[in-house]
């Protein structure tokens, strides 16, 4: 009996295909860096609350302008079957998704630079392009190191 599900185990992982990188010459990944306040939340008397996120208490502490990262992301070229366009979050939250367009420049807000290293928000994001049937064709890859170091397509390509 163990064998039978090792064996239908081994069948469902030797069938599933990852969906392959974009080539790199079809799209360009550039890295947004900008100083913005944190939102404040003070709106009512400072509470004590022990059930608070790092960010949210981050926020109440100080609108100190901080360091803020953000991708711009633009297809240069798109094959006949990618036709839409969504991004996922590490937690496979969808946080856009849209009609793809060659040339478009697609901003991905990743937040604070300081929270991205601490965990707080997400470091990994998966831009598919998906087929009019809406099967993943290709895909870009970007992931944000805790030391700051982020790859796209598994490519090292700077640090902040």
């Amino acid at each position: 009996m163990n064998y039978l599900f090792c064996w239908i185990g081994w069948v469902l992982l030797s069938q599933s295909t990852e969906v392959p990188y974009k080539p790199a010459d079809e799209f360009e990944v550039k890295i947004d860096v900008q100083i913005k306040a944190r939102p404040n939340s003070l709106e009512r008397p400072p509470q004590i609350d022990f059930t608070e996120t790092i960010a949210a208490k981050r926020a109440k502490q100080s609108n100190v302008p901080e360091p803020f990262l953000a991708f711009k992301i633009k297809f240069l070229k798109l094959s006949g079957q990618e036709v839409k366009m969504r991004i996922l979050t590490e937690s496979g939250a969808s946080v856009y998704h849209k009609k793809a367009i060659a040339g478009g420049v697609i901003n991905l807000e990743m937040g604070f630079i300081k929270d991205i290293k601490d965990g707080v928000v997400s470091r990994e994001y998966q831009v598919l392009l998906l087929s009019p049937e809406k099967k993943p064709v290709s895909r870009v890859h970007i992931f944000i190191e805790k030391d700051g170091t982020y790859l796209v397509n598994e490519v090292v390509c700077g640090k902040f």
